[in-house]
Order: structure tokens, then sequence, then C-alpha cells
């Protein structure tokens, strides 16, 4: 387990359950920019959804706004990218590891999941929409995030 200088009351006061992934322990700095990240984040995935109802049930009735409205979640999607980029720029070297591995977990098993179950359709497996190995990157995103916590602050526990 790594020490972590970053909150010394963190050291005795119990971890609440919402601080699985050390989130407890980040700086202000820190917190700032994950609140950022989450704000842009939250932003691009209620645009999306919105952006896909409306196309799906008045795409034609839209006209040529139809693609005015889908590029509102293209950059929003984009600004969640950079905020996440200026997240990790400033994080500190226990933060980017944790991080690094989680997206290694995410990266790697959504990659494994799009080439594997291409070939599972293939003998007759359903048909997955292209978006969907987005939730298998962002589910192993984040059960990486939680492994990578545990095994360099203890579980969160300071």
């Amino acid at each position: 387990m790594i020490d972590s200088p970053r909150n010394p009351e963190a050291e005795t006061a119990p971890a609440p359950w919402w601080a699985w992934c050390g989130t407890r322990e980040l700086t202000a700095t820190d917190r700032r920019n994950l609140r950022r990240f989450n704000f842009w984040a939250l932003a691009w995935m209620a645009a999306w959804v919105a952006a896909t109802f409306a196309v799906r049930f008045w795409g034609e009735r839209l006209g040529p706004a139809a693609w005015l409205l889908a590029a509102v979640p293209i950059l929003l999607g984009v600004a969640a990218i950079v905020s996440y980029w200026q997240f990790l720029r400033h994080a500190d070297e226990l933060l980017r590891l944790i991080q690094l591995e989680a997206l290694a977990l995410g990266f790697g098993s959504g990659a494994v999941f799009m080439v594997s179950y291409r070939l599972l359709e293939r003998l007759g497996a359903p048909t997955l929409d292209t978006s969907d190995p987005l939730l298998v990157m962002v589910v192993a995103w984040a059960i990486g995030q939680w492994l990578a916590a545990r095994r360099y602050m203890g579980g969160g526990r300071g």
C-alpha cells in the first residue's frame, strides 16, 4: 500500500460507502477537476439520450436541424474528454496510476469484447448495437478503479 499524504483526516476517519475508490483522499484541485469531468460526462450522456429520442421520433420532421441536434452530444463528448485529460494531467502519481490501470482494464475488456462478440454474432448470437461495447468498457473501467484503489490505498482506508 502506498501512503498518501493527501488528506491527514482520512487516516482516522472511517471510509463511507461512497468513498470506495479513494475519492475522500483527492486534493481540492482533483475534486474540482473530477466534478468538471462528471459534469461534462453527464451532460454528454443526457444530450445523447435526448438527441437519440428526438432523431428517432421526429427525425424527418426536424429536417436539417437534426444534424445540428446530433452535433450537440458530439461537442459535449469532446468537452468530457478534454476535462478528463485535464483531470489526469493535474493528478498526482498515485491517482494517475489508479486511472492508468483502470483505463487499461476498460480498454482491453472493450477490445476483447468487440472482437469476440463479432465472432459470436456470426455463430448466431443476437446482433448488438455499435455503442453497446461502451457499457463493457465503462463497467470494466469502474471495476479497474476499484481494484487499483484497493491495491494501492488499502481499500480506501487511508
